[in-house]
């Protein structure tokens, strides 16, 4: 299979190995499980032979190791290393939601105008940059829903790899060789598939689901989940317009999706306690204020 081993065995987070060659700072290692920065991942965190790794990136096929301080251990030692599991937990949660919320576009948007063009995780959000039109309020409603239904149906997620000559050809496969150069060797290509879900609403357990009816099939290097129950709470943040002219999808994941609940959740409630009113007729009170702000009475 292709792509980055951390990828294909994300849930890997201590390893012994061997330190094949050093350079100040620089460690190059026999097996690394350690994920290296790549089309909008940032690179796992840990500690190689106790000493923290600053950066971890891929230079001419080899993942280079660059801790925060030269180490003691030589050439030809062999080294225990650990990944931050919490960090790389967040980036596997949070990659597997952009997926999830790119099938969401495509269904939720016209399909020709929710093209992919990237995305960007981030400590606090998580960027989906698309090229398309107008995205109003509504459709951002609507988008906030069908992530967390996915999320909740427990669809399975799996991946694999086809050749590149496939990727182009079949329809259900998202590929820009553009934003995902990483997810190709050897002339394969690394895809990610988030499955089906059964008649009852839930995953199908498939570890590799018709992609023909498959909520969302791309290619792409990163580390994902394995079933998107485990991607936990998502909220949609909004969106910006980049200065390319794409349009950025902004998602928080996890304990931020969990305080932006919180945030707009005590906004709410302050709008009911002003307009003395439920929650569901907030937006026609404030259209009815709003009206007769515009035609005031003539004793005003």
């Amino acid at each position: 299979m292709t792509g980055q081993r951390a990828a294909r065995e994300p849930y890997t987070t201590r390893f012994e190995t061997e330190v094949t060659a050093i350079d100040g700072r620089r460690v190059w290692l026999e097996t690394s499980f350690f994920y290296a920065a790549s089309d909008g991942q940032p690179a796992d965190r840990g500690t190689i032979g106790g000493i923290s790794v600053a950066d971890v990136r891929t230079v001419d096929g080899e993942h280079v190791h660059i801790l925060e301080t030269e180490p003691s251990f030589r050439t030809g030692h062999h080294v225990l290393c650990s990944i931050d599991w919490s960090f790389r937990m967040y980036c596997m949660r949070a990659h597997t939601a952009s997926h999830i919320c790119y099938g969401a576009a495509r269904r939720v948007l016209e399909p020709a105008e929710a093209t992919y063009a990237g995305h960007e995780i981030g400590e606090e959000t998580v960027g989906l940059d698309l090229e398309t039109g107008a995205i109003d309020d509504e459709a951002l409603i609507e988008l906030d829903a069908t992530i967390n239904r996915v999320v909740w149906e427990s669809r399975p997620v799996s991946w694999d790899d086809v050749s590149i000559g496939d990727a182009r050809e079949r329809e259900e496969i998202t590929f820009d060789e553009e934003h995902t150069a990483a997810a190709v060797e050897s002339g394969r290509v690394r895809t990610v598939t988030i499955g089906t879900r059964d008649e009852s609403g839930n995953g199908n357990g498939s570890s590799f689901a018709d992609t023909r009816r498959s909520w969302d099939v791309t290619a792409c290097d990163g580390t994902h989940v394995r079933n998107t129950r485990e991607v936990g709470p998502v909220t949609v943040v909004g969106r910006t317009t980049r200065d390319d002219g794409s349009s950025r999808i902004e998602l928080a994941v996890g304990p931020a999706a969990i305080e932006r609940r919180a945030a707009e959740k005590r906004a709410a409630l302050a709008v009911t306690d002003e307009l003395g009113v439920d929650l569901d007729r907030v937006p026609r009170t404030i259209d009815r204020l709003g009206a007769s702000s515009e035609h005031p009475s003539p004793r005003d």
